[in-house]
This record gives structure tokens, C-alpha cells and sequence, in this order.
């Protein structure tokens, strides 16, 4: 793993003007990772875990719901922490609570436990935008799209890897296996941290990191900063649309099992991985910030348009490689424009609010969702659900355009 996290890193820093430390890079590409792997690897068998020790659908349910409401609570909370105490520091107790969780889930032969597991693991969710305000710390703003890219591209090889990794050791060795080994990847890359993780420049002096409420208050008073988290809320919504209606559309229309649906969730993180890592930063030496955010939308858009009419493979694989691109895209663009448009002291405060809201996205939008999918099928057209998910996203078509008239590119 760490070798993929050294080519990484040095592609991205054969491209860059700045130099944040190489360790450095190596460890928040590493946090990001596992701790998007962590929530994967539990995908698989996360329902069949709570049936086996009693539960029921309605308890699987509640139990999605409770890791969702913890990260909505204490994301904005962290984050907001390690602009007071540093990056560092939260990061390491982050990765301990993180650790301890998936131990104790892995552990259960209770309901009750298993609640407990996932709701620690909720807690820290926010590594993730402390990781992102650590980048912003450290890099230019003309370099901080490239390497939040990066840190894109680690949650997305983590989605890749993590469900066929649950999938295949619960399915050998039981239940707690998997969760064994997320606690032990985060055991390991706490150490890791501990050791070649530096604290950025900033926190070296006592009096850049008083913590403010009002520096928080006041960034979210801010018109771009209201349109901006407005854009990035409604824009996860279509995206879990699509997340929670593919697999039961694939189903539908095309008569697909598990097998091909996770091949072609394959392909949307292989795309996306790809257009981070790689499309990215040759893109943003062509185009600002707002401009690739507004061509990324439309890509998006229409993805999800031609997703909702195709009826053959060439199709669908247009459709996917058009969503996941513009996903992709719009992903780091979005939460750069975040980061650009909060000072120094209230980074992990805004990115924290970003992933919070994003959070509550993923917490009411399969609902509707399924929803939306239920009511298309019986009505005779199955794709309805991602013409809706379009819509969503082109709502906030006059939000873009006007932060490019008052945008000021930064």
C-alpha cells in the first residue's frame, strides 16, 4: 500500500511549485485512505452482520443512520478543533478512536456493541476535512486543487478496494475479520503519523491558533461561502441518488448481480481516481478553478441524462465514464473553492462544515432516492430517478454562474 502512496506522491510532486514535505503527503494520503477503506470494508456485510446477531432491516437501517448522525455531529465540531490545536494532534487522537471502533466492532457478539463501534467510527469522520485543511495549510492556492485531487484520489481507491476486500474475508473468515484489519491499518498509520507527521508552520506560533467562533461565523456569513456549500450539499444529494439507485437499475434494465453491479461501481472509482490523480492537474494549468467547476456540472448533468435513456452496454459505459469524470472533478474543485474562501484560522472549521453537510446528504438522500426509483418503475420508466438527480444538480446552475460574475479568482 505504502508503495502506491510513494507513486502518488511522486507524480504529483514532479508537478508542483511548492514543497511540502514528501513523509508528509505520503501519511495524509494514507489517513484518507483507510479512512474511507474503514467505511467500505464493512459495506458487504454490514446487513448480513446485524441479521446474524438478531437485528432486523429496520436495526440495519438505524444503525446506517447513527454513524451518518455522529459524523454530522462532531465532523464540523474536530475539525473546528484542529484549527485551535493543530492538525497533528487531532489526526493522532482521530486515528486512536478510529482504531479502538472498528476493534470493538469487529468484537461484537451484541447489537448494542455493534451500535457502539459505529457510532465511535462516526466521530471521526473527520479526518478526512482536517486532512484537507492540513494541505491548505502547507501548499499554494495555485497547487492546493492538484493536492486535494490527491487526497480525492485515496478515498476513491478506497471505495474500490474496500467492499471487494470486505466482501471476500467476511465471506472467508467471518464477520470480525474485516474490521480486525481496518483497526490494525489504523493502528499502523497512526504510528506512521506518529513519527512523520510535522505539525504545519502555522501552529508553531501560539498566536495564529486561538480558536474564534465569530472567524467561523463570519466566513459563513460570507455570500460565495452560502452559494458555495449550498452548490456542494445540493451536488452530493444527485450523487447519492445515483449511489443508491444504480445498483437496483442495473438490476432492472439490464439483469445484472452483484458480480457486474460491482464491476461497474469499479469503473466509476477507477474513472474518478484517474481524473484526480492524473486529468486533473494537467486540467487545471488550462482552466480556473470556476471554469472547470462549471464544464464538470454540465459533464455531470448530462451523464446522468444519457444514464437515464441507455439501453445497451456502449451506453452505459459512456454514461458512467461521463458521471464519474464530472463527479471527479467537481469533487476537488468544489472543496477547493471552499478552502480558498475561508482564512487560515477557520480552514478545519469550513472543510468540517463541507463534509458535514455532505454527511446529511448521504443521511436523507437514499430515502428519496428509493423512493423516486419505486415510483419510475411502476409508472414504466426506470430511469426517472436520475433525470431527478440531474435536476438537483442543475438547480444550482444559477448559483455557479453567478459566483463567476463576483468570483474572484484567487
Amino acid at each position: 500500500m505504502f508503495g502506491l502512496l510513494s507513486l502518488a506522491v511522486d507524480f504529483v510532486a514532479a508537478n508542483k511549485t511548492e514543497k511540502p514535505s514528501r513523509s508528509a503527503l505520503s501519511v495524509l494520503f494514507s489517513v484518507v485512505f483507510l479512512d474511507n477503506l474503514g467505511f467500505a470494508i464493512v459495506l458487504p456485510y454490514l446487513f448480513f452482520y446485524v441479521t446474524a446477531l438478531g437485528g432486523s432491516a429496520f436495526l440495519y437501517g438505524i444503525l446506517l443512520a447513527s454513524y451518518s448522525l455522529l459524523s454530522f455531529i462532531f465532523t464540523p465540531l474536530v475539525s473546528r478543533f484542529s484549527d485551535r490545536y493543530g492538525r497533528r494532534r487531532i489526526l493522532l487522537v482521530a486515528l486512536a478512536v478510529s482504531s479502538l471502533s472498528y476493534f470493538v466492532f469487529g468484537s461484537s457478539h451484541v447489537l448494542w456493541l455493534l451500535f457502539v463501534g459505529r457510532m465511535l467510527a462516526g466521530t471521526t469522520a473527520a479526518t478526512v476535512p482536517v486532512a484537507q485543511a492540513y494541505v491548505a495549510d502547507v501548499t499554494s492556492k495555485e497547487d492546493r486543487l492538484r493536492y486535494l485531487g490527491l487526497l480525492g484520489a485515496a478515498a476513491g481507491i478506497a471505495f474500490i478496494m474496500g467492499p471487494a476486500i470486505g466482501g471476500t474475508l467476511s465471506y472467508l473468515y467471518g464477520y470480525g475479520v474485516p474490521s480486525f484489519l481496518a483497526s490494525a491499518l489504523a493502528l499502523g498509520n497512526l504510528i506512521f503519523a506518529y513519527f512523520r507527521l510535522p505539525e504545519p508552520a502555522v501552529f508553531r506560533d501560539p498566536e495564529k491558533t486561538v480558536i474564534s467562533c465569530a472567524a467561523l461565523v463570519d466566513v459563513l456569513k460570507k455570500r460565495q461561502m452560502v452559494m458555495l456549500l449550498g452548490i456542494f450539499f445540493m451536488f452530493f444529494v444527485s450523487f447519492v441518488f445515483l449511489q443508491a439507485a444504480l445498483s437496483p437499475w442495473l438490476q432492472q434494465v439490464f439483469g445484472y448481480g452483484s458480480l457486474q453491479v460491482g464491476l461497474v461501481f469499479f469503473l466509476v472509482g477507477g474513472v474518478s481516481v484517474f481524473t484526480q490523480a492524473v486529468l486533473l492537474p494537467f486540467l487545471s494549468k488550462k482552466r480556473n478553478r470556476l471554469t472547470l467547476t462549471i464544464y464538470s456540472l454540465g459533464i455531470f448533468v448530462v451523464g446522468l441524462f444519457a444514464l437515464a435513456f441507455v439501453q445497451n452496454l456502449a451506453f452505459l459505459f459512456a454514461a458512467v465514464v461521463l458521471i464519474s469524470f464530472g463527479f471527479g472533478v467537481l469533487y476537488i474543485t468544489l472543496n477547493t473553492l471552499i478552502s480558498l474562501n475561508a482564512p487560515t484560522e477557520a480552514q478545519g472549521g469550513t472543510l468540517g462544515i463541507a463534509w458535514a453537510i455532505a454527511g446529511l446528504a448521504q443521511t436523507v438522500a437514499p430515502v428519496l432516492a428509493a423512493s423516486v426509483f419505486t415510483f419510475g418503475v411502476s409508472a414504466g420508466f426506470s430511469g426517472l430517478v436520475f433525470v431527478v438527480s440531474a435536476l438537483i444538480v442543475i438547480v444550482t446552475v444559477p448559483m455557479v454562474l453567478n459566483l463567476r460574475k463576483t468570483y474572484k479568482e484567487q
